[in-house]
């Protein structure tokens, strides 16, 4: 990825990459002081889980949701837990063996893949299970109900290595007893490289990919035709801000300044209501989050995956990399960072920013997507 403005950037463009590259996803953000977090016990060998809230009970009704938090044992970090809501249709198939795991990007937490505006519009799990899969909606570890380590300890190998300990606890039968014979990452920004690094660490782990709203390089110009003021930081300090005071006192968690999470929407194809919730569930990010190299595509650890892959960007976001973005354009602009064993596949999305499944289009994005994840799967 692009080399990344610091903290605290105020000029336009700069402002906007940093958005991008560090910010992405939507959730509902229940980040709590990392030492006030209960963790598993040393002894535990299954997730804990519990009936999932009545609010996501009434959006699925035809499921069986459950929340879990799966202990994890991450190096310098030690034991913590990644969150995440399990939910299966009641009605058990062959397609319900296969598990979407559901990665959100930076200041996003599970709530992107299942906003609470207008469910059968904006919720990527409401689509998911009718289509007949089984979905795992996940905090990654730094956001919401997952643990918050102190953030100097925090990297990215850190995310992944508590991604593939939840990955195998899926596939094991370690959540809730359900046992999945396929698992499938759905990643949107962050959550989409993260899993970059996680082919190249983990390889065998993951069955197929979906990566919405991320490329290798970040477009330097401001495609929706605005940006932050000049004079406005476009991140601040978790602990300045009042969603956080008091819960997190880390200053290295970061996150949205009032107002900026419609900078991830093209404005004239997004309900106000899906970002006025995107303000108000916004979580948080650390440092780590905006790390990264430029690679040439020969040494991208992109090119480890060997499974096949779908690319889904709107055509307004900085990451659809060309000026006028087309499906042929993100497969030739992409295509030498992956191997031919990923069979890319692209999806560009007209009118629509970062957050392309929070979009007025999300129903035919979501349509698409799964479509391609039946294709996908033998």
């Amino acid at each position: 990825m692009n080399a990344l403005p610091c903290r605290g950037a105020t000029t336009k463009a700069g402002a906007l990459a940093l958005a991008l590259a560090a910010f992405t996803s939507a959730g509902a953000a229940l980040p709590v002081n990392a030492a006030a977090q209960d963790e598993p016990p040393a002894h535990a060998s299954a997730a804990l889980t519990r009936n999932a809230t009545s609010d996501v009970r009434s959006r699925h009704p035809g499921a069986a949701c459950y929340e879990a938090r799966v202990p994890v044992s991450v190096e310098k970090i030690g034991k913590a837990h990644i969150y995440g809501q399990l939910c299966q249709p009641r009605r058990g198939t062959a397609t319900s063996r296969t598990v979407q795991l559901l990665v959100p990007g930076s200041t996003y937490n599970h709530t992107y893949y299942d906003m609470p505006v207008k469910s059968s519009r904006y919720s990527y799990v409401s689509k998911a299970l009718d289509a007949g899969f089984s979905t795992f909606d996940i905090d990654r570890l730094t956001t919401g109900r997952s643990t918050l380590p102190p953030s100097s300890l925090y990297t990215l190998d850190s995310g992944t290595e508590a991604i593939h300990q939840v990955v195998a606890r899926l596939r094991g039968g370690g959540i809730r007893n359900r046992t999945f014979d396929k698992v499938v990452w759905v990643g949107h920004s962050l959550g989409s490289s993260m899993a970059w690094a996680q082919a190249e660490k983990y390889d065998g782990d993951i069955d197929a990919f979906v990566l919405t709203g991320m490329s290798h390089v970040v477009r330097d110009e401001d495609p929706s035709g605005g940006g932050p003021a000049e004079d406005v930081p476009f991140e601040i300090r978790a602990m300045d801000d009042p969603k956080f005071r008091g819960r997190i006192n880390d200053p290295g968690y970061w996150t949205t300044n009032a107002g900026m999470r419609q900078f991830f929407y093209y404005a004239a194809a997004t309900d106000p209501a899906v970002i006025e919730a995107d303000e108000r569930f916004k979580d948080v990010s650390t440092a780590a989050d905006s790390e990264g190299a430029n690679l040439p595509p020969a040494q991208s650890p992109s090119r480890s995956i060997k499974v096949p892959t779908l690319l889904v960007v709107g055509d307004k976001d900085q990451y659809c990399t060309t000026g006028i973005c087309t499906r042929e354009s993100m497969l030739a602009h992409e295509g030498p960072y992956y191997s031919e064993r990923a069979d890319l596949e692209a999806i560009v999305v007209p009118d629509s920013g970062h957050n392309v499944q929070l979009h007025e289009s999300a129903p035919r994005t979501n349509a698409a997507i799964l479509q391609w994840i039946r294709d996908a799967m033998p």
